[in-house]
């Protein structure tokens, strides 16, 4: 009889615990000390960060840079990059071509392994908060904290995109 008395308690705490642990949209980062963190591997707002930074929502950007994604292979972002550790840009990313394209943010390690796990899966399609992937004339937002390592790469990983030329490298500054 002891054992019944006990499950509902368990079930009770496991909700209680879950609830606690879901996600904080709309969190102030600007307010987060990140100094002493370990941002490896990190998982934050449910959405996979990056050895350089995490996703943040585009309210709290402190500047917006456009992205133009085309199929000669190019990635042209305006006004030209200068960002600096504890920047949190909007990304207004456009594929202005015919194929899709993909617009993803991490450091070169994350972004070669991205690339190799494309060409298992090219078909692969990407909204996760570091990557996003866009067809022929469509437009999306991604709001990004910069913070970690301070060489970025932002890539398409399309297979074969990238080695064509559509990726760029920056150091923050």
């Amino acid at each position: 009889m002891k054992n019944y008395q006990l499950l509902p308690i368990g079930l009770l705490f496991a909700a209680a615990t879950s609830f606690a642990a879901g996600q904080h949209e709309g969190m102030d980062h600007s307010q987060m000390d990140h100094s002493n963190m370990h941002h490896d591997n990190m998982e934050h707002h449910g959405k996979m960060a990056s050895a350089v930074g995490m996703p943040a929502p585009v309210e709290q950007a402190t500047q917006t840079v456009k992205v133009s994604l085309s199929d000669d292979m190019k990635m042209q972002f305006s006004p030209a990059l200068n960002i600096k550790q504890g920047d949190i840009v909007r990304f207004v990313v456009t594929n202005t071509g015919q194929i899709p394209h993909e617009f993803s943010i991490g450091s070169i390690d994350e972004q070669d392994k991205h690339r190799a796990m494309m060409r298992s899966m090219p078909d692969m399609q990407h909204s996760d908060g570091t990557t996003v992937t866009l067809q022929a004339g469509e437009t999306a937002e991604l709001g990004w904290h910069f913070m970690g390592q301070n060489f970025v790469e932002f890539s398409c990983n399309i297979p074969g995109h990238a080695e064509a030329g559509m990726k760029m490298n920056t150091i923050l500054r």
